[in-house]
């Protein structure tokens, strides 16, 4: 990968930037940008470049050649479109706008102008779900489990406020960490859609968003599925979140937890395999390959039409939930 490339990241505040800094290019950090200028300069100190409080400023004066872009939920759409408009390729944190109605203007300005944007739903970029989906699950899904329940509201606190908020958020832990899994399922499955039976939200902190969340849905392959998303985890050192998966084929049922993955199907001894469940490793490999596909010209692994889709169903599970 050239180190003469320009990347500049956009937002820096946000809590997901520091797992991509191990995937970029050395030296090939131009410009960075951030609402919160300190934060801003702290970065770029880092990297011996500008700081910017207007990233429009800083993509006028650094030209990039690619943007690693962050904004608060209720900013995405405006972001995404003036890198659109400028024909720079981008990856875009989740869930890239407010609704599917945002999403999908996206969607199809980036068709129109043959755009590259792409967005991190890092398991489709990890060995663990490939194996999983090529290797250990040979039969039909009939049933998936996802419980990912990561620590307190209050986290976003001291960076990211925005996050509390149902106006500027537009949605709690179900936005933030059940679009993962909305979007595993699809990928597992090879869907695109899926019908909400029941959505049920709970609200207990002194934010107007979902602090636990649970619904239930079905794909047009009959597969069910339950996800259960939460800031209710009590965090440490050695723990900071739980992630639980279970699926069940036409012959057997499988378990993933704890960096390891359980197989017991029918006739057979069961088996377990170390597989990696923390997702946090994943965002150097996704920032590398999606270095690599802009490079070579390959389409994202996950573009906003696999966005779309997961948003499609976030709010079909909202309006279920009664938001």
């Amino acid at each position: 990968m050239s180190e003469k490339m320009k990347i500049a990241l956009l937002g820096v505040s946000h809590w997901h930037l520091p797992l991509y800094l191990l995937g970029l290019p050395e030296n090939s950090v131009v410009g960075i940008s951030d609402d919160d200028i300190g934060i801003a300069a702290r970065y770029a100190g880092k990297y011996s470049c500008p700081a910017y409080q207007d990233y429009r400023q800083m993509v006028m004066e650094t030209k990039p050649d690619f943007v690693f872009a962050f904004a608060p939920h209720y900013r995405m759409k405006e972001t995404a479109e003036y890198l659109l408009q400028l024909g720079i390729p981008f990856s875009m944190e989740k869930p890239a706008g407010m609704n599917a109605g945002e999403v999908e203007s996206l969607y199809e300005f980036c068709e129109k102008k043959n755009g590259f944007c792409s967005i991190p739903f890092v398991w489709r970029y990890s060995d663990t779900v490939n194996d999983l989906k090529n290797k250990y699950l040979t039969k039909p899904i009939t049933h998936m489990s996802y419980r990912f329940i990561a620590g307190p509201p209050s986290r976003y606190l001291e960076t990211s406020s925005w996050m509390l908020s149902q106006r500027t958020a537009g949605g709690g832990c179900m936005t933030n960490l059940g679009v993962h899994f909305i979007d595993m399922a699809l990928f597992l499955t090879d869907s695109c859609s899926a019908k909400t039976l029941a959505s049920a939200y709970q609200y207990s902190s002194p934010y107007d968003i979902e602090t636990y969340a649970t619904s239930l849905l079905k794909l047009p392959s009959g597969t069910s599925l339950i996800l259960e998303s939460g800031y209710a985890y009590p965090m440490s050192e050695d723990s900071k979140r739980e992630n639980r998966w279970t699926i069940v084929t036409e012959n057997g049922y499988y378990i993933l937890a704890e960096n390891r993955l359980e197989i017991r199907e029918y006739d057979r001894e069961s088996v377990g395999i170390p597989l990696n469940t923390d997702s946090d490793i994943y965002y150097t490999v996704y920032t590398k390959t999606t270095l690599n596909d802009w490079l070579t010209g390959a389409k994202p692994r996950a573009s906003l039409k696999e966005m779309l889709d997961v948003n499609r169903i976030l709010d079909d599970m909202n309006a279920k939930a009664g938001l």
